[in-house]
């Protein structure tokens, strides 16, 4: 294997010349930065990450910490992240809570002591103050989807509000009356937002808004449709809290033997690839993920470099995606 040492004399520069050309590659002139490429190139040399980080002081590693990587909103996150951080030479490192808060601590911990750079983080539900734990060691990060209450940083979210607004002024168009929300963590900022848009637009029609809350999972969908219908309080239209819970509201409705939309309307919150292939097609409010990914890393980028600024807030629009599933009976039948 070779070493810094071997690269330097096969360019014929010094080994200080050699570390900088990954540390301080400008401090180069064109013609060694060339010698030095090449002979790396030749040698196969691969530098020790964790030597350059006592050295410069940086990993250059980002934690990316989310709730549930198995949400294809997430995924997409996760995509524009990793695409600006590679653009940068930055390698990330991806922790899944399951929306567990303990879980959540477990990784702040183990990206603490891996030195991370900066964090960007979708917390958990429940009182986080652990994250002030990265903040009190001089690390930066930057909040996406949810805010944290008494936690001052940047973050970037969609405008649910509004999407909840859009989504539920839809359905009171079609001519549904009794309109439900159900799923969803309690004491998260982006169901509240979806429940305040919900609410506002119920209530501005005259109509009395139901919410059901629950979790963000299939199961959990399924779970209190099954118990709205045992109730016989199944309403004319679902506003599902996310995607998987439409999906799981969706699973089952067709269990029950009803259809969607004869039967029933069902619209959700971020749009999926399914959403559009799967049987009535989903209504979506639709969060821009990948932008928001892409700007979360942004941000980050801003602090590590040194941006010592006031907080900034990026509420990115949500796009409202009429599909077949929230059309009133009597507009499907013609």
């Amino acid at each position: 294997m070779s070493t810094i040492l071997d690269v330097a004399q096969q360019a014929g520069v010094s080994a200080m010349t050699v570390s900088r050309y990954f540390n301080q590659p400008e401090r180069l002139a064109p013609a060694t930065y060339e010698r030095v490429r090449t002979a790396i190139e030749q040698l196969q040399y691969v530098p020790n990450a964790a030597a350059r980080s006592l050295i410069s002081g940086r990993t250059k590693t980002v934690a990316l910490i989310l709730t549930d990587i198995t949400n294809p909103f997430y995924t997409t996150i996760v995509r524009g992240v990793e695409d600006i951080a590679q653009q940068h030479d930055y390698t990330l490192i991806l922790g899944n809570t399951d929306e567990k808060l303990e879980k959540e601590r477990c990784y702040i911990d183990i990206m603490i002591s891996r030195r991370v750079d900066g964090v960007i983080i979708a917390s958990a539900p429940g009182n986080n103050h652990y994250l002030q734990r990265v903040f009190r060691r001089g690390i930066p990060v930057v909040l996406i989807d949810r805010t944290v209450k008494d936690i001052d940083a940047d973050v970037v979210r969609g405008d649910i509000y509004t999407g909840g607004k859009r989504l539920t002024e839809h359905l009171v168009n079609q001519g549904f009356q009794d309109i439900a929300l159900i799923g969803g963590f309690t004491g998260v900022s982006s169901l509240e937002e979806r429940q305040a848009g919900f609410r506002f637009a119920m209530e501005a029609a005259g109509l009395t808004p139901k919410v059901h809350p629950g979790r963000t999972d299939q199961l959990s969908g399924e779970e209190i449709t099954e118990r709205l219908w045992k109730e016989g309080k199944l309403p004319e239209a679902i506003v599902a809290a996310n995607n998987h819970v439409a999906v799981g509201a969706l699973v089952a409705l067709r269990r029950l033997g009803l259809r969607v939309p004869e039967d029933i309307a069902l619209a959700t919150f971020d749009d999926i690839e399914s959403a559009a292939a799967i049987y009535p097609f989903l209504t979506v409010a639709a969060q821009p993920a990948y932008d928001m990914g892409t700007q979360a890393m942004e941000l980050l980028l801003d602090r590590m470099q040194g941006y010592a600024g006031p907080s900034r807030n990026r509420l990115l629009p949500t796009e409202l995606i009429i599909r077949r599933s929230s059309i009133a009976p009597t507009v499907v039948a013609h």
